[in-house]
């Protein structure tokens, strides 16, 4: 069964960002993420872009370009969030062994329950940010392989 995502793009505000007009709108990467449809295992996907926009520019390969770019953010989110856990979890460590040689008890409670935050953020940003990050890439991916047909009107 064939799935539709169905743009219009009325005007290059429609396709482009406010103040750039030589970069894709994120809106509307947004967008195609937030309407893909859940495909199954024989399901095609088709992108239609009914492209009424003035002078000719033909959105299907700068939409294409767009979402190569997105996934390229999305890759080094994914190692900078991974950077950020290590860091965490190597100061979270040596806040847990700075805890364990102090002698006054409240410094020593504040420094543990600091040294749990930061392993919590590990957690944390294992659970969301990861697989937020990578339920995003894989669509993006799946759009990028679709067949994309534009409509000039």
């Amino acid at each position: 069964m064939e799935k539709i995502i169905e743009i219009d793009l009325d005007n290059e505000d429609d396709l482009f960002e406010c103040y750039n007009k030589k970069k894709i709108s994120r809106d509307l990467i947004q967008y195609m993420i937030d309407s893909m449809p859940r495909l199954k295992r024989n399901d095609k996907l088709k992108v239609v872009i009914n492209n009424k926009i003035k002078g000719n520019i033909r959105c299907a390969e700068l939409i294409k370009q767009a979402i190569d770019e997105a996934c390229d953010r999305s890759d080094f989110r994914f190692h900078y969030t991974n950077m950020k856990q290590i860091w965490f979890l190597i100061l979270g460590v040596i806040a847990l062994l700075v805890a364990s040689v102090i002698d006054g008890e409240i410094l020593k409670e504040i420094v543990i329950i600091g040294a749990w935050v930061l392993l919590w953020d590990v957690v944390e940003m294992e659970v969301v940010d990861d697989i937020n990050n990578r339920k995003k890439k894989r669509i993006l991916k799946k759009i990028l392989s679709s067949e994309f047909v534009e409509n000039i009107k």
